[in-house]
């Protein structure tokens, strides 16, 4: 061991147990606190990552090829890294981390905060009447139930061409399945105006962050229930009575972001960071060049999209409203089939293959309960695996990868992707330095679930997560 990382693991060590929980942080400072989005990382952990290693070692390029919502990339921005990278499948997430990532000149801010008011939102007593009286149309003419599955639910776009277009300007309303199902009547007309007066602006870094402000305001006055990530509908009973004010969401969520990145900007304006976003598989990352990057910090899936965080889920109806590329409905569907483990793989002899005895030991225990259940299990770490060596290619010799992850549970059965990591890394030439464990504060998920689906039978879910050090020789 070279006395660089001596010193690193040394400084590591040296902190107090619980320094990695962050449990009285506020993780949505600057342009973290733009735009929810599922299992984020919370950016004290890559902050304090940078400053250990860069104590000791020169950082001139991060790469996070698992990006999500940004948060690596937003800290070196911060920290003014000269190449910060980022790769990620999800069109919602790329678009995210840009206006993220993107410090805004004090006139651009300024303007923003003049045209919410005085352009955006000007006139919107006129739009809220159409909206009523499209809403008297839906109940009251047609006698449609805005609750139910049929008629409203699933051709609402129908009933909104029908309207529109031979009462009013005809309007270019999204199409998408299951349209009156997500929102209610009044909520499509007022998104849909809002979006026309968006796209009007023609400076693109105050459009991209004027849309993310829309992606929030699409989830916020959405038929979702508050606080999942998956798509669940409110209630029948709710939904009878339910009048999103979609006009007063998107201004407050438009000056909270504001604020946001004018505090980002402020710090970040100066800096000389280059920010390169694409749209990459991990388990290739061929927008990357090899032996090029300095550090990885990254926080990869759980387990397969399905069964732990549907990415692809959650993003679907801003995907739908924000007309992103490729997202016609069987690209958003595919998403999650796109990701890690999204396609089981049924080949039992493939399993010593990746040199993990420790993954080989608990997908015996998972198939003895569940055979099918083992194969997807198996997909993605085969994925993983794909990515550990696509990721090692990219970097210097030398360098360092951290690894934020944690252990879930499968047919009662824990998975322990900590060490399964390490072993599959061993291969790719990675030497393994350490492991600390982190308390996982404040979480979206519930505390236990039923994964058997059997009465009374409720397992912890993940709690703790552990952050692996490996450096490639």
């Amino acid at each position: 061991m070279v006395e660089v990382d001596r010193q690193i693991l040394n400084d590591i060590q040296n902190l107090p147990s619980n320094f990695w929980d962050f449990k009285s942080s506020d993780t949505r400072e600057l342009s973290h606190g733009i735009h929810h989005y599922p299992a984020v990382m919370i950016y004290p952990i890559s902050r304090n990552i940078i400053d250990i290693v860069s104590k000791y070692k020169k950082i001139n390029s991060i790469l996070d090829p698992f990006m999500g919502s940004g948060t690596i990339l937003v800290e070196a921005t911060v920290k003014g890294i000269k190449n910060i990278y980022g790769t990620d499948l999800n069109p919602l997430a790329k678009l995210m981390t840009e206006v993220k990532t993107t410090p805004l000149s004090n006139e651009k801010i300024k303007f923003l905060e003049h045209v919410v008011i005085n352009e955006i939102l000007k006139n919107n007593e006129i739009i809220l009447n159409y909206a009523t009286k499209f809403d008297n149309f839906i109940k009251q003419e047609k006698k449609l139930d805005i609750s139910a599955k049929k008629n409203w639910g699933d051709n609402a776009h129908k009933y909104l061409e029908e309207y529109f277009g031979s009462e009013h300007e005809q309007e270019s309303f999204p199409t998408f399945k299951n349209l009156g199902f997500w929102f209610v009547p009044k909520a499509i007309v007022c998104l849909q105006f809002l979006k026309k007066r968006i796209l009007e602006i023609t400076d693109a870094e105050l459009r991209n962050f004027l849309l993310i402000s829309f992606s929030e305001t699409v989830r916020t006055v959405s038929n979702t229930r508050n606080g999942e990530f998956k798509l669940f509908r409110i209630t029948v009973e709710q939904l009878n009575t339910y009048e999103p004010n979609t006009f007063e969401t998107f201004k407050k969520v438009v000056c909270r972001n504001i604020e946001k990145i004018k505090a980002f900007s402020k710090i970040c304006l100066q800096n000389e960071s280059n920010v390169m976003i694409n749209f990459d598989d991990t388990r290739s990352l061929e927008t990357i060049a090899d032996d090029s990057i300095d550090m990885v910090i990254t926080s990869p899936p759980y387990g397969d999209s399905k069964t732990t965080v549907a990415y692809g889920q959650y993003s679907r109806l801003s995907l739908h409203w924000l007309d992103l590329e490729n997202t016609n409905e069987t690209n958003i569907i595919q998403l999650d089939n796109n990701l890690l483990g999204g396609k089981a793989y049924t080949n039992k002899l493939q399993w010593e293959l990746l040199c993990s005895p420790t993954l080989v030991e608990t997908l015996e225990k998972v198939s003895a309960k569940d055979p099918f259940r083992a194969d997807e299990v198996f997909s993605f770490y085969l994925d993983l695996d794909k990515c550990i060596h696509a990721i090692t290619k990219k970097m210097k010799k030398n360098t360092y990868q951290f690894w934020v992850v944690a252990n879930r549970t499968v047919k009662l059965e824990t998975m322990p992707t900590d060490i399964i990591i390490c072993e599959l890394a061993k291969k790719y030439g990675l030497e393994h330095l350490t492991s600390f464990n982190r308390n996982i504060h404040n979480k979206s998920m519930p505390s236990q679930n039923s994964p058997t689906n059997i009465v009374g039978q409720r397992v912890k879910t993940m709690t703790q997560e552990s952050i692996i050090v490996l450096k490639k020789l």
